[in-house]
Formats: structure tokens, sequence, C-alpha cells
């Protein structure tokens, strides 16, 4: 029989029809596992979706900083992952486990856990093991633990640990279940508790340094207002102190305070005393007012010209002045700028002596005496009240010659005059005379600025007189 003649009979027909159902069959099936395809998708993007907030909320909760968010952020992630329905997170107090962060529970009110119960959360505490139900069934020492306690139905406790030790703990009674299939959850909760333990660890670290910022802030603060009141006084004694030594010895201290302490040292100087002549008796006619207002004017002017000839004011002794010159900074020829300060002393006594006259005051002369020799230089006193100043048989000599120089004079010692190449005024040798105190009599220089007298006016008539006259000429006024 041909083809065709099969295609004809029934048992052709028959065959078709069986293609047919099998055909049916195959779309059916096709149907099927692409409809079982779509699920598997959508679980598999489902799946991806969890992955990434999960992922998300992990790195939220490693990126905190701040100890309020650490609970709440990593709750949820524990939700995201388990969708919790009943759980809590206890810290560790002499009173027992108290609830820091809690879902579930009846009213909100968790229990506090007394720390010597017998239960799977104590022994999780004690022991700092993580525990669930699935391991108290299969170790058979632990089993007694199950369903014991004021949270009976905890299913799965991991302890939190900040900086090694257990100080919180992480209690699971209910949850819908682990997104992540055939994932173990007791090992997805020890995860998050780690990560949760660390992100604590370093926030309190964080709130520690903060706070030790802050205090050391708070100290610095204290010491800056401390200083700054320093540097106010500083201010005040420095411009106090100013007007009495030059600027120069005034920054030789500052860079040098550890060199102003009591003693002294061997240094050669030059000392020059400064004393008005007849004080006292002028003193005695006027009223103290009046001395003092006389004395400032003089001394204020006197002050300067020490200062600007590097010299050290050592201190006023009533109507007389002590300069030091050469200490507590070391300068060149220190005995040339004594006497250039004396005779400047000496000019400006006798150019303001008519000013002087004509406000009240009655006409005065300053006589100077001048010695260069090693003395001891330093702080004298005690650890509350020093005074920088010099001592010895050299400071003795210059206030003698200052005792002997009559008023206009200067004199000097052989040792000054010696150390005064570059002074070009007149020098005068005196003979020798005995001072108090040295047993044999001393060579003494009388100095003047100019090979010529110099002429003033008269105070009383405004006649010119020559420097050296004591009485004017024209009207017999006493000079000095």
């Amino acid at each position: 029989m041909g083809i065709l003649d099969s295609l004809g009979g029934g048992t052709a027909k028959k065959e078709l029809e069986n293609l047919k159902k099998e055909f049916a069959n195959l779309k059916a099936n096709l149907g099927k596992i692409e409809f079982e395809r779509d699920e598997l998708q959508k679980k598999n993007l489902h799946l991806i979706d969890k992955t990434h907030s999960f992922l998300q909320r992990i790195r939220l909760l490693i990126s905190t900083l701040e100890d309020e968010n650490v609970h709440a952020r990593a709750w949820d992630l524990l939700d995201t992952t388990l969708t919790i329905k009943k759980a809590c997170i206890l810290s560790r107090t002499p009173d027992g486990l108290v609830s820091e962060f809690s879902v579930g529970f009846p009213d909100d009110k968790t229990p506090i856990v007394p720390l010597n119960e017998d239960s799977m959360i104590t022994y999780v505490l004690d022991n700092g093991v993580p525990l669930s139900r699935a391991h108290l069934h299969m170790q058979d020492d632990l089993a007694y633990l199950e369903r014991r306690g004021v949270i009976s139905d905890a299913k799965i406790v991991c302890p939190v640990r900040l900086r090694g030790i257990v100080q919180k703990l992480l209690v699971i009674c209910s949850y819908a279940g682990n997104v992540f299939a055939g994932e173990d959850d007791l090992e997805t909760i020890e995860m998050v508790t780690t990560l949760l333990g660390l992100v604590l660890t370093n926030t309190k670290i964080l709130s520690e340094q903060k706070q030790a910022l802050a205090e050391e802030s708070q100290a610095l603060a204290v010491k800056k207002q401390e200083l700054d009141e320093q540097t106010k006084a500083f201010g005040r004694l420095r411009q106090i102190f100013s007007r009495m030594v030059a600027p120069e010895v005034i920054e030789f201290i500052e860079k040098n305070p550890a060199g102003i302490v009591l003693g002294g040292t061997r240094k050669k100087i030059a000392i020059m005393f400064a004393d008005i002549r007849g004080f006292t008796r002028m003193s005695e006619k006027l009223p103290p007012e009046k001395v003092v207002e006389l004395l400032n004017r003089y001394f204020s002017r006197l002050t300067d010209i020490v200062m600007t000839n590097r010299g050290t004011l050592d201190k006023f002794m009533g109507d007389a002045a002590m300069v030091l010159f050469g200490t507590p900074m070391s300068i060149d020829k220190p005995s040339y700028h004594a006497v250039v300060a004396a005779q400047e002393i000496q000019d400006m006594t006798q150019d303001n002596m008519a000013e002087w006259v004509a406000l009240g005051f009655p006409a005065f002369s300053v006589g100077v005496g001048i010695n260069f020799q090693d003395v001891l230089v330093g702080n004298i006193g005690s650890q509350k009240l020093s005074s920088y100043t010099a001592i010895g048989d050299g400071v003795n000599i210059a206030f003698r010659l200052c005792s002997s120089a009559q008023g206009g004079e200067i004199l000097v010692s052989e040792s000054t005059y010696e150390n005064l190449q570059d002074w070009q005024g007149q020098c005068e040798q005196r003979p020798k005379i005995s001072l108090k105190g040295k047993a044999e009599p001393v060579t003494v220089y009388a100095l003047s600025r100019y090979a010529n007298y110099r002429e003033g006016a008269c105070p009383n008539c405004g006649t010119h007189v020559l420097e050296g006259v004591r009485f004017c000429g024209a009207c017999g006024f006493r000079r000095f």
C-alpha cells in the first residue's frame, strides 16, 4: 500500500490526533515552565531587592556616629531580613537587664531580667555565646533552659560586645522568617550583633573623644583667659617698667626670663648718681605737694635721658637717682654712655631752670658722680620681693663722687676716665680727694662737654651768664 493510501485511512487520522494532543501537552508544559520561570524571576528580583536593601542598611549602620541612632538602625537591618514581630535589646545594669529597644511586648512594657535568674538569656550573658532553641534541643545539658525566665518565649539570644565585654543582649521571640532561603538565622543575627557591638564601641569612643575635646577646649579657654589677663597685667607692668629702662633692656629681659633670678654675677659696669644740691633746704621752704611736682618734672626728663643713652634706672632715692650702664644687657662703652647722659642731665637742668623758677620753684643745681668698676649685679632680696641692682665698693665710690660734686659738676673716677677714648669734651684732673670709707685718696676728673663755657639765661633777670658762674652779675641772683 502506498503512502497516499495510508494517509487516507483511519490509521493516519489517529496518528494525527495523537500528534495534536502531544502538541497541546507540550504547549501546556511550556506555559507552566514560563509561569515558573516568571515566578522564579520575581523571587530573584525580590531577593535582589532585599539583598540591596540589606546591604544599604548595613552601610547605614556602620556609618552611624551618634549612639542614639544605632539601635534603631540595627533593628531596621534585622527587620529587613527576618520581619521581626517580638524582640528586644537588653542592657546590663546593676538592677538587671533593662530594655533599650523593643517591639511586640504587651503594652510596650519589656520586663527587667534579673541577673541571677536561670534562663537562656542569663546563660548567654554569663558565657558570651549565642544560643537558639534549636541549639538547646541538640544539647541535652542545656535543654533545661528552654522556656525559663521572665521572657520565657525567647527563641534566639545573641551577645553584644563593647570593647570585648558583653554589655548587651539581642533577644528575639518571634519573627516571620529569613528572606535569605537556606541561610542560618542565628548566623545572620550574630553578624548583626557583631556589627552592633562594633558601631556602639565606635560611637562610645567618639563620644569620649568629643567629651575630652570639649573639656580640653574649655581648659584651653580658661588658660587663654588667664593668659589674656596675664598679658594685660604684663602689658601694664611693661608700660611701668618702660619708664625706668631702655626698650632694648626690656626686650633682653623678655627673651631671657631665666636670667632674672635671685643672686648676682660680677660684671664691669658704669654706675652714675645724680643728686640735687640743697634739696633739704629747698624742701623746707615748699609744701610737700610742690616738692613732689618739682621732682616729677625733673625726674621725668632725667628718665628720658637715661633711656635714650641705654641706661637702666636702678632707683630714685629722695632727690637722687641711681643709674646703671651695661646691665642687665651688656653695651659697648658703658662709661661713654654714662658721661653723655650726665652732661645731658646738666644741660636739661640748666635749660629748664628758667621755666621752673617761673612756676614758683626755687633754682637748684645737680651734682653727678660716675664710676666704672667690677661690681655684683643681680636680683637682691627675697623670693617674694626682689630688686635688680648693683652692690659693691664700685657703687660706694660713685655715690661718694656724687656727694663731692658741686652743683653743675660731673666727677668721674680714674677708671671711668680711662675708658673715655671717644669723649671730645673738656676734662680737668682735680687733686686727689679722700672719700669716706677709702684709706687712700682717689684721683678724680671733672668733665664738661664744652671746651669753652656755655652761656645760659639768668632765671631772675634773663641776663646771659656763663655756665660756671654761680651769681648773676646783673641782679646778684644765686644760680646754685
